[in-house]
């Protein structure tokens, strides 16, 4: 693939182009036909049972259509890549928290569908962007060991819990839907009757369809609405569903090096083989998918100069995903340190774009110095990395403990976490996590 083909006006004409499979099949279907489907293409997730007979016509026909892995497709570099995220599990998920979807914030025009689709309670989004420019430990008394010793305790013991009213429910279930999304498709092959995510029969193949589906409905919805920007292009067009894409497979290979998790070339060729087989999957054209790592860090790259711009719709979401990190995690562990990280894991520019504050705070400046490269650990790079892998599957750990803990409000499945993701994880009892009181209310 070489470099001329990712010229503006290609990806112009990417931006007009949408999923036509996908939008054929939810075309005729009715409010109560999407409702029903809906319902029953969660039972058909979590339950890997055969496609229900209720489905209407279209869509039986679509998840038969749309099941195999294309023949490009390399099962065994796809088993390799699913290992290797099993091996750089917590550090994956930081990754996915504190740059991948930052990163889908930062395009101006693709976080337009988000934004409106997220439905957010206004009040809710405001008291979440107000949080990023107030400073929780504002008129504190003590010297500064004190405050430091204070701000530790707080961090790491969870003195206060983080979690509470206020969080923008709809937004909450959206990006755990979407952890749970990389998840699925990332499952190891645990035996017989548990195959990989993306093996035939395997969960995460089923989720690439329910969620390729829902997009389908979210432009017939646009359509119907008769309100969307032409200029913004499509709604959940070719270009923002592979910048999607690639934002979950380079943005996060690019992050693992810097939370101390090293990967080889055949390690970042697997895993983005494996995501490359999932945009497939979920409609993205062919000549969007590049066959060779490198060149589809040359198109994020490319998408990114065209489309990454400090908008409102995008600070919103930004600000309301970093209440979430600290509603989510035990204690106060991630408060203010989101902020740094992201600018740590993405540069300055695309934080930026994404509207990230860039806080100055001096404990999450000693907490995260490790992992900027201070160096106040140890001056042998090999130990120095070793203390960010663990600082960074400490912060991983306590992410994934507070979103399989957390639930998603009524009526809505817990977190599914595959046995061995668990065992690596090292959480027990997620089975039987408790639906929280200020989560029961369907927005």
């Amino acid at each position: 693939m070489t470099e001329t083909v990712w010229t503006d006006a290609f990806l112009d004409k990417k931006r007009t182009e949408c999923d036509p499979e996908a939008d054929e099949a939810v075309r005729s279907l009715t409010e109560r036909e999407v409702t029903l489907a809906n319902e029953l293409m969660t039972r058909l997730i979590v339950n890997e049972q055969p496609v229900p007979e209720e489905l209407p016509p279209s869509l039986r026909r679509f998840f038969v259509d749309t099941d195999t892995l294309p023949p490009w497709a390399q099962m065994p570099l796809i088993l390799e890549g699913q290992r290797f995220f099993n091996r750089c599990a917590p550090q994956m998920l930081l990754a996915l928290f504190c740059a991948s979807l930052p990163s889908c914030y930062a395009a101006s025009k693709g976080v337009q569908v988000l934004y409106r689709t997220g439905k957010m309670g206004r009040e809710r989004v405001t008291w979440a962007r107000q949080r990023l420019f107030t400073s929780p430990r504002s008129g504190r008394s003590g010297g500064l060991l004190s405050i430091l010793a204070r701000g530790l305790l707080e961090r790491f013991m969870g003195s206060r819990s983080s979690a509470g009213s206020g969080l923008p429910t709809n937004l909450y279930r959206r990006i755990l839907e979407t952890a749970q999304m990389v998840v699925d498709v990332m499952a190891p092959d645990e035996g017989p009757g548990n195959p990989a995510g993306l093996e035939p029969g395997g969960r995460g193949i089923r989720t690439a369809q329910k969620v390729r589906l829902m997009h389908a409905v979210v432009r017939r919805l646009f359509a119907q609405e008769g309100r969307w920007n032409s200029a913004l292009g499509q709604p959940i067009n070719q270009e923002d569903m592979v910048a999607t894409m690639l934002a979950f497979s380079v943005v996060t290979l690019r992050a693992l090096p810097k939370l101390g998790c090293d990967t080889s070339p055949r390690e970042r060729q697997a895993y983005y083989h494996s995501w490359r087989v999932v945009g497939h999957i979920m409609g993205i054209q062919g000549e969007l998918l590049p066959e060779r790592y490198e060149d589809g860090e040359h198109l994020y790259d490319r998408i990114a100069q065209r489309q990454f711009l400090w908008s409102p719709e995008g600070a919103e979401m930004t600000g309301a995903l970093l209440a979430l990190l600290d509603h989510v995690t035990p204690g106060n562990l991630f408060d203010d340190l989101g902020e740094v990280l992201i600018h740590h894991l993405l540069g300055d520019a695309t934080a930026d774009a994404a509207g990230v504050p860039r806080k100055h705070d001096l404990m999450s400046t000693l907490l995260m110095g490790p992992l900027i490269g201070l160096g106040w650990v140890t001056d042998k790079t090999n130990d120095r990395n070793l203390f960010t892998a663990e600082l960074s599957e400490l912060l991983g750990r306590k992410l994934m403990e507070g979103i399989v803990w957390a639930g998603r409000g009524r009526n809505r499945l817990p977190f599914r976490l595959p046995d061995q993701l668990r065992e690596t994880w090292g959480l027990h009892g997620w089975e039987k996590a408790p639906e929280p009181e200020d989560q029961k209310a369907t927005a």
